[in-house]
């Protein structure tokens, strides 16, 4: 695709409001079901540049099992439980699945969403990324111990050049970064996002930053270290992110949709966040999460990378408070096992091995990640007790 000579760079206030406004004149054909609702949610590959993973020749079926039936929560601090349909409405849901052992017992669309609707990840595209670095290990292409300036030698003056893989996979590089997700403020997740600062040239961007946190190595999240994740990944496999998940992931994990990265005018992936994919195929990353990267009889991820991923430990740095954090993956309390992948504005994988259950929540508004939350961890356990129940 022939592109126009790059612009001057504009501020990250000119830039939402341009992709606002790319949302209402592009004609978003999906009705808004509250107020507060985005549109930019639903198919943005169709309004940003993106590279594209096609969907597999043969895709692996997702079988129908047994209704989940009716299912009452509790929100964090009430004291009456509410349907789970009262839920959708409210915090602006755009899909809803749930797969209890293998099968899809519970599948529903909102707002005109579809199964073929492609829907913004948000920060459960770290949790992809995490996938493909572990394939990447596994044929011997990078290490866990492997510093930055080491793969990207113009790092070698970057306050990142010391760091490991592991470092960035634990969100603990002990270098100063901002992370805020208000609309026009100066960040670093915000100024390496394609979809906000599509002129930024990311690789010097992150090349230049120069001062540590004077924290030291603590957790510290924020996009713009899975920027420096995703640079490293590409400059070992040779390939984009996008090819290298199209050849070992998309195609062998059997997902019926395509997938899509949003990228930059330099042609930099959004690997932090501007990951696209349908609910369905969502599904089957949190499947293969269970399952332990197996998929019908062959391994697509090592299962031993599956199993480091998910890992507590708390002898690494670790948020203020739970949830804990893995390799690029988020663990609730009680691990074992269990895991999700957890985006902004209402963007969650939840899986359960020990339940062997997978929950996929879609939405997109900002109430769904705030307020949302104090109904969305209540309705997956809720959801996972049903399904654990004796049947009568």
């Amino acid at each position: 695709m022939q592109l126009p000579p790059p612009r001057p760079r504009r501020g990250p206030a000119l830039h939402h409001l341009v992709a606002t406004l790319a949302v209402v004149l592009g004609g978003a054909a999906h009705a808004q079901a509250a107020s507060g609702c985005e549109g930019v949610y639903f198919d943005p590959q169709k309004r940003f540049l993106h590279n594209e993973a096609p969907a597999a020749a043969v895709p692996q079926a997702l079988p129908a099992g047994t209704p989940l039936g009716a299912v009452s929560y509790r929100p964090r601090g009430s004291a009456t439980a509410v349907p789970l349909e009262d839920y959708f409405g409210k915090f602006c849901t755009t899909g809803f699945l749930v797969m209890h052992e293998g099968q899809v017992v519970f599948e529903r669309y909102l707002q005109q969403a579809r199964p073929s609707t492609a829907l913004l990840s948000a920060s459960m595209s770290k949790t992809v990324l995490a996938l493909l670095i572990g394939i990447a290990i596994g044929e011997g292409r990078l290490s866990l111990d492997e510093r930055v300036a080491t793969v990207l030698p113009d790092f070698r003056d970057s306050a990142f050049a010391d760091d490991s893989v592991e470092d960035l996979l634990r969100m603990s590089s002990g270098v100063a970064l901002k992370n805020s997700f208000r609309p026009g403020e100066a960040s670093d997740n915000q100024s390496t996002n394609p979809m906000i600062e599509p002129f930024t040239d990311v690789r010097a961007y992150l090349a230049g930053k120069k001062e540590k946190d004077p924290a030291g190595k603590v957790f510290n999240y924020n996009g713009a270290v899975t920027a420096v994740l995703g640079l490293m990944l590409s400059a070992r496999t040779g390939v984009s992110n996008t090819d290298y998940l199209s050849t070992h992931l998309w195609g062998p994990m059997g997902a019926e949709s395509p997938a899509y990265w949003i990228k930059n005018r330099a042609g930099q992936e959004g690997v932090q966040g501007q990951f696209v994919a349908s609910l369905r195929d969502y599904a089957r990353l949190g499947q293969l999460i269970m399952t332990l990267g197996r998929v019908g009889g062959r391994q697509v991820v090592p299962q031993a990378w599956i199993e480091q991923m998910t890992q507590l430990r708390r002898d690494k740095p670790q948020p203020a408070a739970v949830p804990y954090y893995g390799l690029h993956v988020w663990i609730p309390q009680a691990a074992g096992g269990r895991a999700f992948a957890w985006g902004t504005n209402g963007q969650n994988i939840f899986v359960d091995p020990i339940a062997k259950v997978v929950i996929v929540h879609t939405g997109n508004s900002p109430e769904a990640e705030f307020n949302g939350n104090d109904h969305l961890f209540p309705i997956r356990d809720a959801i996972t007790a049903t399904l654990r129940a004796p049947k009568q």
